[in-house]
């Protein structure tokens, strides 16, 4: 019974390990994202088969505490181990169940669960060597041992590496110039004095750095335009210097992911959709309102409805600054109700159509109407 428990233990482990790996790289996205909502799912199906395992083995270990342990250092491991993976459970199982708590609960689980993840790996390929039979010098047993240590010590390698370029990627400013053709688009958006406080007292967090095609797209000032048409009475066509100086607000709201982080307190500072919508006049056969980006590949939409709520924007500064390029400027949507994938980055037009579309992620199962809470 312990030998079968454990072998479904570790087959259980192992696919949450996988899983979790192909879910979390960004350059992995765009290649899975046919697979990506099944994967998540799965991923949390299987993650609450795991708690059950580790239910099982919390009554193993009472059970095996009264009986004695074998070894002090196999039993101050198992403990340790175990501690470990609850931790693990728990936190996947907040962020799971995103209704239940809110962003910030889920935002700081999120980083545990992932940093848990990286010390995994080691932990384990560590205690098959440490449990591993010593053999006879020579013997089949002997040689199969030292070609595991040579696997395990390229898995590891390799995780370290994986866990550097984590840490570089975290602590890197988000504000590095990447394009210079896009961060220098001139006149620069002058910041208000809400925006320069910044009135929001400063973000908090860090923002994922995606795309679905793993390229940042080319922008030029030149051959910018920013285009409203469609369903519309009349279409209007803005270069960078027309589009900079129409009226803009200032309102702070926070960012939700659907994976579960978060940044919080951002002053934005840009134009309402609202607004440019007024610009345009609206049909009255409109019924929704497409957004593409510049990828050429990204495109989403929301109802007239949601497209005119008071807070959903085209911005052009975040805390004051320009949008940096990897996130998503000169200009992106935000919707701050919704979760982020609704949130085009590099948007260039406005279309008013009078069918549903769906976009990108919508596409491939998500929901259309993403508001925060429904996952």
């Amino acid at each position: 019974m312990q030998k079968k428990l454990h072998h479904v233990h570790a087959l259980v482990f192992t696919f949450l390990l996988v899983s979790g790996f192909l879910l979390h790289f960004p350059t992995l996205r765009g290649p899975l994202a046919a697979y990506r909502l099944l994967i998540v799912q799965v991923h949390g199906w299987v993650g609450e088969l795991f708690c059950l395992c580790l239910a099982f083995y919390a009554a193993f270990l009472l059970l095996r505490r009264q009986r004695g342990w074998p070894r002090e250092r196999y039993r101050r491991f198992v403990g340790f181990a175990f501690l470990l993976m609850c931790v693990e459970a728990v936190s996947g199982l907040v962020v799971l169940r995103k209704a239940v708590w809110g962003p910030l609960a889920i935002a700081y689980a999120l980083q545990l669960h992932r940093w848990l993840a990286y010390f995994a790996l080691p932990a384990v390929l560590w205690h098959i060597w440490a449990v591993w039979p010593a053999a006879a010098p020579g013997s089949q047993s002997q040689t199969r041992r030292r070609f595991f240590a040579w696997l395990a010590s390229g898995l590891t390698g390799l995780w370290a590496a994986l866990l550097l370029g984590e840490l570089i990627s975290r602590n890197r400013p988000q504000n590095i110039r990447g394009n210079a053709n896009c961060d220098a688009f001139l006149p620069a958006p002058e910041p208000s004095p809400e925006s320069r406080l910044p009135i929001g007292g400063g973000m908090k967090g860090k923002f994922g750095e995606y795309s679905v095609v793993n390229f940042l797209p080319f922008l030029h000032q030149d051959t910018w335009r920013f285009t409203m048409d469609g369903l519309v009475n009349r279409s209007l066509s803005f270069r960078w210097e027309d589009f900079v100086r129409l009226p803009r607000k200032v309102q702070v709201s926070d960012f939700h992911c659907v994976e579960g982080w978060s940044v919080f307190n951002i002053t934005y500072e840009g134009l309402l959709v609202a607004d440019l919508l007024a610009l345009t006049g609206i049909r009255p056969e409109a019924r929704y309102v497409k957004f593409y980006s510049a990828d050429g590949s990204y495109a989403d939409a929301l109802t007239l409805e949601q497209a005119q709520l008071p807070d959903v924007m085209i911005v052009l500064l975040m805390d004051g600054k320009p949008i940096p390029r990897v996130l998503g400027g000169p200009a992106r949507l935000i919707v701050p109700r919704m979760y982020a994938y609704k949130a085009v980055k590099w948007v260039t037009r406005i279309e008013l159509i009078d069918q549903p579309y769906l976009g990108y992620w919508e596409y491939h199962g998500f929901e259309s109407d993403a508001w925060v809470g429904i996952y």
